[in-house]
């Protein structure tokens, strides 16, 4: 009952805000806006009540409800039309009530702070195109980059830009232009002028639940749309825009990450072999670049080093001691040698000729470890504590003088770059502390790449590989059309199998992989794609507590 009474509270709440702002009283606005708390948004809805101010609420509603709703993209294009709505009854207000300034950037600090703590920004960023557009927007009010890097997107947003000098009308004709601009619907090699697809609501819900296409969106009931895990079943080329642009030549993959590891006939003879099937239209990159230490990964340094010397110490002890286990030499019954005190009454009763004993030589460790980092965009918010927990993990077995490379791996305009961070004959782990997000992860495809960064000289008898994962693969560039099979978006269930099927590989080449996995995603979820792609060989490890423990047993049940 408490519950229910709060939440009537801030309902009504919200509707003050719309009628205060509307100048009108009694009206049901087209939406409530909310904080993840359930506090009443006090931008947004003054928005949503200037808009009933400043322009004709008939027509919006009708087209809203009786177009952009009828259409099979209703959600996403009502939510572009809101995004339009806030710029134009923004820059219409403004001269009248200047703190409306100071409200936009309220919103846009809170949107930001909020998205970032939950972790859903960045999965929203990477695939859902409203919400990358509204985060776009609270970056540019904050007077930040907007930071959208495909042309298309940026085209989009500058589009989405509404002046408040335009009439009800003027707003209506130009939505429209957008959806004729960017959302053509290709039937041969020309795009045809009908956007909308009317239809019974009874029709367009059975539609919307066999259709593919809709399953990047699943409705919250808060009014916001967010995307599904399943969004690479269908083909989603009907509304996305065509992935036109032509891959970066070596040049340009030079000048954007650092010079070529391999030789040009190297790189072909890789690509030709791995850049195919699922990753047949993307490339491949190996650079020692390891770029800027970035500040916020020391600035974490600097805040837990406490934490961080206790766990290293643990980890280094440990380590230490299962290596001497490991390196003891072994004593075993043989016919000639020390004569074993213990085993004559066997030869006397039993006839055993092995009464002697011998020492087995130790071996030494003979192994090197790879870390592996996802360095994609879905991993800004963990950033610092994903470069910490490498960095701790490469200290602890530099003092064990376990061999050692760091890599990070990260996609970008149909290119998938390893970045070296850390050579095995490097003594200094400090380069880890250069990691820095980007872009997209395309795993299946890095996990392959992984073998050609060991080299075939002195190799180690046991390869062990820790990726340090939030077990979400995705990508932009799509998985090219195979036979009758359409186009479809490197994520969701394709990924997480042609992931799986890379760790397979590895296993098959006689490698260890082990999954590291940080994430502030729901738990199962998370743990059903960990376990999907890793099989038991993960654990999840959200910050440096308990580091030592955790990886300390992974470690010792390979060395041991």
């Amino acid at each position: 009952m408490a519950y229910e009474s709060l939440r009537a509270l801030r309902q009504k709440r919200a509707l003050n805000i719309v009628w205060t702002a509307a100048g009108a009283y009694g009206f049901r606005p087209e939406f409530l806006a909310f904080y993840q708390d359930g506090e009443p948004d006090l931008y947004l809805n003054s928005i949503v009540g200037l808009v009933h101010r400043h322009y004709d609420a008939e027509k919006l509603a009708a087209y809203l409800r009786g177009t952009l709703d009828k259409s099979l993209l209703g959600e996403l294009y009502t939510e572009l039309f809101w995004l339009g709505l806030e710029s134009a009854a923004y820059a219409r207000e403004l001269p009248a009530r200047p703190v409306l300034e100071d409200l936009r950037r309220q919103h846009a600090e809170r949107f930001l702070r909020e998205d970032v703590d939950l972790s859903f920004q960045q999965l929203m960023m990477r695939q859902e195109l409203a919400h990358s557009l509204k985060c776009a927007r609270c970056r540019e009010v904050l007077g930040e980059k907007v930071n959208l890097l495909n042309p298309w997107d940026r085209k989009l947003y500058k589009a989405l830009a509404f002046s408040g000098n335009m009439s009800t009308e003027e707003i209506i004709a130009a939505m429209e232009g957008i959806i004729c601009k960017f959302f053509r619907w290709h039937w041969q090699t020309y795009p045809r002028n009908v956007m909308h697809f009317a239809m019974p609501p009874a029709l367009k819900a059975l539609l919307l639940k066999v259709l593919p296409i809709h399953s990047r969106y699943r409705d919250e009931g808060n009014g916001s749309w967010v995307l599904n895990g399943n969004i690479a079943e269908g083909n989603s080329k009907s509304f996305w825009p065509a992935q036109g642009n032509p891959l970066p030549d070596d040049g340009e993959l030079t000048r954007r990450y650092g010079p070529a590891l391999f030789t040009a006939e190297r790189r072909a003879s890789l690509e030709g072999v791995l850049c195919r099937g699922v990753h047949g239209q993307v490339r491949l990159w190996f650079t020692a670049e390891k770029g800027e230490v970035q500040p916020e990964n020391q600035e974490y340094f600097a805040q837990h080093q406490v934490q961080f010397r206790t766990e290293l110490n643990e980890f280094s002890r440990r380590l230490q001691n299962a290596l001497q286990v490991h390196r003891q030499p072994m004593e075993l019954p043989a016919r000639s040698g020390r004569l074993a005190a213990g085993r004559i009454w066997r030869g006397a009763v039993m006839g055993e000729n092995r009464v002697f004993s011998v020492l087995e030589p130790a071996h030494y460790s003979d192994f090197s470890v790879l870390l592996l980092l996802d360095a994609s965009a879905s991993r800004q918010g963990r950033q610092a504590v994903i470069a910490n927990q490498a960095y701790l993990i490469a200290e602890a077995l530099r003092r064990a003088g376990i061999p050692l490379m760091a890599v990070a791996f990260f996609s970008q305009g149909g290119c998938t770059v390893l970045q070296r961070l850390k050579d095995f004959g490097e003594s200094s782990a400090e380069g880890l502390l250069a990691y820095k997000t980007q872009g997209w992860n395309r795993d299946g495809l890095a996990l392959r790449a992984v073998p050609e960064l060991w080299g075939k000289a002195a190799e180690p008898r046991k390869k062990i590989i820790f990726i340090l994962t939030d077990a979400s693969p995705s990508d932009d560039h799509d998985i090219p059309r195979q036979g009758i099979k359409p186009a479809s978006l490197y994520g969701g269930e394709a990924a997480v199998t042609d992931a799986a099927q890379g760790v397979k590989e590895l296993k098959r080449q006689g490698f260890q992989v082990m999954a590291l996995v940080n994430s502030v995603m729901d738990a199962k979820l998370v743990t059903d794609a960990a376990s999907r792609i890793y099989g038991e060989d993960y654990i999840c490890l959200q910050d440096l507590s308990s580091l030592a423990q955790k990886v300390g047993d992974l470690v010792e049940k390979e060395i041991i």
